[in-house]
């Protein structure tokens, strides 16, 4: 007969769920500001650079970053290639959302995965 799984562990479990569900959403908020405040930006910022990607020209780009959340227009300007910031997540919500994603994961995981390998490495008893 199967042990009946703790009200801790079960706790714990929801705790460590419940924040990566929030450090992800978190970190969906950053991205896709980024991308909107991107798309936008011809219209809100007109900056030089944004305005020739719209454009189409080949001398302007637009490039995003991961960590931390960016998205970077680099354009020529006189041979010197200059980069003007379009969009940038706030650092500190894309910390808070990283931590609780990684550690809400890792939480679950440790509580998951531990007492199965346990399980495993015990000996099984003999009849």
């Amino acid at each position: 007969m199967a042990a009946q799984p703790s009200v801790r562990r079960a706790l714990a479990l929801l705790v460590g769920s419940g924040a990566a569900i929030v450090g992800m959403v978190l970190l969906v908020i950053c991205y896709t500001g980024i991308g909107v405040t991107t798309l936008t930006a011809t219209k809100d910022d007109p900056d030089p650079c944004v305005e020739a990607y719209a454009a189409g020209t080949d001398s302007a780009t637009v490039r995003y970053t991961v960590v931390p959340p960016k998205a970077i227009c680099t354009w020529d300007v006189d041979g010197e290639p200059t980069e003007v910031v379009v969009a940038a997540a706030s650092v500190p919500l894309f910390a808070t959302g990283a931590v609780l994603a990684v550690g809400g994961v890792l939480v679950c995981g440790v509580l998951v995965v531990g007492p199965w390998l346990q399980r495993r490495r015990s000996p099984s008893p003999t009849a």
